[in-house]
């Protein structure tokens, strides 16, 4: 399993026009208020240089999706009320086993545990098609245990319908 440093920002490529020499290049801009937060976060100041690795990110609709479904989850059962969309999908992915590795903890008194740690859904942690996966399962997972009236298309279509929320 891949495990993150730090939580990556968001970038969008604009064309703008560079103030010192008045041509238009490529820039890369954050793409959300989130974006911005994590980079004044991270002290991102005009004028410095910055070593940037950059990445394709995961498609936009589908992200999007998945955290409407952690935000449907977050509104609508009372376990998850207080969490953010993101920890939601997090808790879920544990509660249903998918995309998750299990891992032994040792608790000094008490012995070993046998945990479940979720993989990253980051893009470069984790392929679209196990994303898909994911998503499905976490979608079946929520009707058989939270809307057993449910089957796992209507919640993934209600999940459709929410508004958009940060991710």
């Amino acid at each position: 399993m891949s495990k993150r440093k730090t939580r990556p920002a968001y970038m969008t490529c604009r064309v703008l026009m560079d103030p010192e020499t008045g041509e238009l290049v490529p820039a890369l801009v954050a793409s959300s208020d989130i974006d911005r937060a994590i980079l004044r976060q991270k002290r991102v100041a005009k004028g410095r240089e910055y070593r940037v690795i950059v990445e394709q990110a995961r498609s936009a609709k589908f992200h999007r999706l998945v955290h409407a479904l952690g935000q449907l989850v977050v509104e609508n059962v009372d376990a998850f009320a207080g969490l953010d969309a993101h920890a939601a999908i997090k808790r879920l992915q544990r509660e249903a086993g998918i995309c998750c590795e299990e891992q032994e903890i040792t608790i000094p008194g008490l012995g070993s545990l046998t945990v479940k740690v979720a993989e990253s859904l980051a893009f470069d942690c984790m392929d679209e098609a196990a994303f898909r996966q994911l998503y499905q399962g976490i979608c079946a997972h929520i009707a058989a245990t939270y809307w057993p009236e449910l089957p796992a298309d209507a919640v993934d279509a209600m999940a459709d319908l929410m508004p958009e929320v940060a991710a």
